[in-house]
């Protein structure tokens, strides 16, 4: 059986740690019957830890320690799985003992000083790390990590004399520098600080970014004047820089300085040093100024058209554009736009879904049947576009194709709450148009216990309830309740008033009806029909002829609105 490079390199380390057995074995015979006579365990052990059983590990481990305790190999592996178990006092005193068994190895002496760091004893690392550095003079990370461990536990004045003395090893360095720069930031010795990032400077004058640096200190310690000063000579030397663009238009920004700002927002847009994900993070700060901003709203679409523009075939910086469009209600150039993504990609759902809702709120039914139809060949387990077909074939009085849509989109949603309650409203809706007021008072149902708080299916509901004059009573409560959570809705002020005249309750009706028709401002024909009835019932048939005449007169069709002109009488 072929012994593997594992096994090898174990024995290495078991017979270069164990301080009891120091001669060279000749012998193959001989390291045979050692290992297997003596060491069985600690393989058993390594092979555990190797295939990841810790606590296997652990407890092999431990065993063999009870029996070998010169063997310091075996004391490290323990303090690692120690030390994985979060064991940290344990881990702490046998990488110690491993240390103290083979004072000499490196490995040991660096896993015994990252222990004492984690158990929070700073000095004790500290003296680690001296020794290190003593030990091994020509390896530069332990007198880093010195100065970060001094750093950490905040003995600045240490940790900059540990940076000055790696720094006559290194010579000059950035990071280096840096460090040192930050130190003095955090101990608030500013000039000291720019100092460093002069030096920097006058290494390279080819970037901004040491400037940038300089005016950063100059407004955390609030020196305007000197910050001023510096964006100014940042302005003047790198005009074509994009770094220096991107900190100018912020400086701009922070300093409500509109014009400048639009002025280097418009130069990043088109700086071809910045990548589009660069430029389209840079404006979705600005996006919020959609809604409120109209002069600002004009600059942000030049800085999307810009993106877009220098971007031509990437779908992000297409997608941002259009998106601007349509949170600046510009729905024609929007439309254009998402329709240039749909070239290069049809995989973004949000992309159709903002085409569907611009054809939607147009209540251009047949390009948002279209469009729907089209995305569902892209999504076919989205549900949206099924509830968005099948409302607007409901709207067509297309119910068959309605009731087909909504059916088959209704099953795919099981998380969205309110599209779900919106499915089953609209099959209400289509179930009562269909005079199958059983499914749709089901669906009505079920749509209210998914969202209580849905004022127009309580209002739907409660409407076509009181015009087939049943559950009066469960009615007035949907629709007050519709009313409690929207006030001044003239539909749902005109629905309470309905209910309240099936009940009778001509005198409170009257009032209802007539806070609807003062919203409205006597332009809906139903609602001054509604008026005239209210009239009637309350015995005052001239001002109930009178609201029916001005009812025709604003369109209302209904058919029994004529006879009840021609006869003065109110008919149901």
């Amino acid at each position: 059986m072929k012994l593997n490079t594992f096994i090898l390199f174990s024995i290495i380390l078991l017979y270069t740690s164990c301080s009891m057995h120091k001669t060279v074995l000749s012998s193959e015979d001989m390291v045979r019957r050692d290992i297997t006579k003596n060491y069985p365990s600690f393989f058993d052990a390594e092979n555990a830890r190797v295939l990841g059983d810790t606590k296997l590990a652990l407890k092999r481990y431990q065993d063999f320690v009870k029996k070998n305790d010169q063997n310091a190999t075996a004391y490290y592996n323990l303090a690692r799985l120690q030390l994985q178990t979060m064991d940290l006092q344990s881990a702490e005193k046998n990488a110690a003992r491993a240390l103290k068994l083979s004072p000499n190895n490196q490995y040991f002496e660096e896993f015994y000083t990252q222990v004492l760091i984690i158990n929070k004893k700073p000095k004790q690392a500290e003296l680690q790390y001296e020794a290190l550095i003593k030990k091994h003079p020509f390896n530069e990370d332990y007198l880093f990590e010195k100065a970060m461990l001094q750093m950490m536990v905040q003995d600045y004045d240490k940790a900059i004399l540990s940076i000055s003395e790696l720094e006559k090893k290194m010579g000059f360095n950035e990071e280096l520098i840096l460090q040192k720069k930050n130190i003095y930031i955090k101990q608030n010795k500013l000039d000291l600080a720019i100092a460093e990032i002069e030096r920097l400077k006058r290494e390279d004058y080819s970037s901004p970014k040491y400037d940038i640096m300089i005016a950063d200190i100059y407004e955390t310690s609030k020196q305007k004047s000197k910050m001023e000063k510096v964006y100014q000579e940042i302005e003047k030397n790198y005009p074509n820089d994009a770094m220096a663009q991107v900190a100018l238009a912020q400086y701009y920004l922070e300093n409500k300085n509109n014009a400048k700002y639009n002025q280097f927002m418009q130069l990043i847009m088109k700086n071809k040093n910045l990548d589009v994900e660069t430029k389209i993070a840079l404006i979705i700060p600005s996006l919020q100024k959609l809604e409120t901003d109209t002069i600002q709203r004009a600059e942000i679409i030049k800085m999307a058209a810009s993106i877009a523009e220098e971007s031509k075939g990437n779908k992000e910086a297409q997608s941002l554009y259009a998106d601007v469009l349509y949170f600046s209600r510009q729905y024609d150039q929007a439309l254009i736009e998402y329709q240039k993504y749909l070239l290069l990609d049809q995989k973004k759902f949000s992309v159709w879904s903002q085409i569907i809702s611009i054809y939607s709120e147009r209540q251009e039914l047949d390009s948002v049947i279209n469009i729907s139809k089209n995305c569902i060949q892209y999504f076919p387990e989205n549900a949206i576009p099924y509830f968005y077909t099948g409302i607007s074939y409901l709207q067509q009085k297309n119910y068959d194709s309605s009731l087909i849509y909504l059916l088959k989109g209704l099953p795919l949603e099981n998380q969205n709450k309110l599209l779900q309650s919106q499915f089953y409203s609209s099959l209400g809706d289509l179930y009562n148009a269909q005079k199958n007021y059983s499914l749709s008072d089901s669906s009505f149902e079920k749509a209210i216990l998914l969202q209580p708080a849905e004022a127009t299916t309580l209002n739907n509901y409660a409407y076509y309830l009181s015009l087939r004059k049943e559950k009066l009573d469960y009615a007035e409560k949907l629709s007050k309740k519709s009313l409690e959570l929207q006030p001044n809705s003239k539909s749902f002020l005109d629905t309470y008033g309905w209910i309240l005249f099936q009940q009778g309750n001509y005198k409170e009706a009257l009032i209802y009806i007539q806070k609807a028709i003062d919203i409205d401002g006597g332009q809906d024909g139903t609602l001054l029909e509604h008026l005239g009835d209210v009239y009637y019932k309350l015995n005052e048939k001239d001002k109930a002829n009178e609201n029916w005449r001005i009812a025709k007169q604003k369109g209302e069709t209904n058919p029994l609105l004529l006879r009840k002109i021609q006869e003065g009488k109110y008919y149901e």
